[in-house]
């Protein structure tokens, strides 16, 4: 009895944890404290935000080895060139758009 409460209890605690999401909302608070010209090195709300931005760069390294290697392989590779813009030699007369036009006895009935 008291091992099926438990499994409840943890049932219910994970589940509210995983709507409130505490851990996407520190990220989010993070990802918006970099726009803060302000918040200088020395202050613990730049730590808070290191630690937080650390630990989610390290957790999708830890989630993602591969991608992360090629990442870091190519950090310093020389940006591609872009492609010409596309010219337009001529431009067609365009869309014809109809005339309304209302005559005097249209005009004098309204």
């Amino acid at each position: 009895m008291t091992i099926t409460l438990a499994f409840l209890a943890a049932l219910a605690v994970g589940y509210l944890i995983g709507r409130y999401r505490p851990a996407h909302r520190a990220s989010d608070w993070a990802h918006w404290q970099k726009y803060d010209r302000a918040m200088r090195r020395h202050s613990a709300r730049w730590w808070t935000r290191f630690v937080i931005l650390s630990a989610e760069n390290l957790g999708w390294l830890v989630a993602h080895p591969r991608q992360g290697w090629d990442a870091w392989k190519h950090r310093n590779d020389p940006r591609t060139t872009r492609s010409p813009a596309v010219q337009i030699r001529s431009v067609g007369p365009g869309p014809t758009l109809p005339v309304h036009r209302v005559s005097k006895a249209q005009e004098a009935n309204e």
